[in-house]
């Protein structure tokens, strides 16, 4: 009987830490240009988090095939933490351009995707 019972608290302890995972914080950039995704454009992120001020956070990606960059920001939005981070987000079509083509500033909820579009003609 004892052996059961252990089996069984061991159980309701692993599902009980599964439920409470939370999902990361994903920024997801599209870039078009002309109606067309846009291969190897270079998309710049730079934020802050609101819980904490001091710590500021640059990333850089290329966009893929598909026109998209992806940031994860879960190094920067820990688990349990509540708000998000407000970026500014710059996007070159010209991965070796000195100047960015556009800028938008975007709020990323923690915990969820985030996505934002940058179309150009």
């Amino acid at each position: 009987m004892k052996p059961i019972f252990l089996f069984l608290l061991l159980a309701v302890g692993f599902f009980m830490n599964g439920c409470n995972k939370q999902d990361d914080t994903i920024l997801r950039v599209y870039v078009g240009y002309n109606g067309q995704p846009k291969i190897s454009a270079k998309v710049v992120i730079d934020g802050v988090t609101q819980a904490s001020q001091q710590i500021p956070f640059v990333m850089s990606e290329f966009t893929d095939v598909n026109g998209l960059a992806e940031f994860n920001l879960g190094d920067y939005i820990k688990p349990g933490s509540y708000g998000g981070s407000t970026v500014d987000c710059k996007v070159y079509l010209i991965k070796t351009s000195p100047s960015s083509d556009t800028i938008k500033t975007i709020f990323v909820e923690g915990f969820k995707t985030t996505k934002e579009q940058f179309l150009f003609n």
